[in-house]
């Protein structure tokens, strides 16, 4: 991370995540994010963009493996935000891909189509969201 960024207090983070939550509850997954929203959480991370993109992955992880948050949610999230991760790939190249955050949207991509009577959620996303979580307690 920039050393020249503070992040601020945790539950500012708790505070983004949770109006995001309202506005998903409010309008569904159409506009969900903007790039004033992806500023305004690069400067709460207190971290590069592409950073922050990985902070915000963590939270979805850790978020739907405890049952905080919905999938419906999480994967209405990391879809709009990997609109942004693209144009950043586009403008600043590869170094500004987020490969964790890119773990946890294909974790979550994954839970989007089944087979006929399989639960995709439960039979892909799930295991692949609790590995992930799983390698986060692993790291620390």
């Amino acid at each position: 991370m920039s050393g020249d960024r503070h992040p601020a207090p945790p539950e500012s983070q708790a505070t983004f995540i949770a109006e995001l939550q309202s506005r998903y509850a409010e309008t569904g997954p159409g506009r969900l994010v903007s790039e004033a929203d992806m500023e305004r959480w690069t400067e709460i991370v207190g971290a590069t963009r592409r950073d922050a993109y990985d902070v915000l992955a963590r939270h979805l992880a850790i978020g739907f493996h405890k049952g905080q948050f919905s999938f419906g949610f999480c994967d209405a999230l990391a879809i709009a935000v990997v609109g942004f991760v693209y144009d950043d790939f586009i403008s600043l190249g590869e170094e500004s891909w987020p490969s964790f955050f890119n773990e946890v949207y294909l974790a979550f991509d994954a839970g989007e189509v089944g087979q006929p009577g399989t639960d995709a959620v439960e039979a892909f996303a799930r295991p692949m969201i609790a590995k992930i979580v799983e390698d986060l307690a692993d790291d620390a």
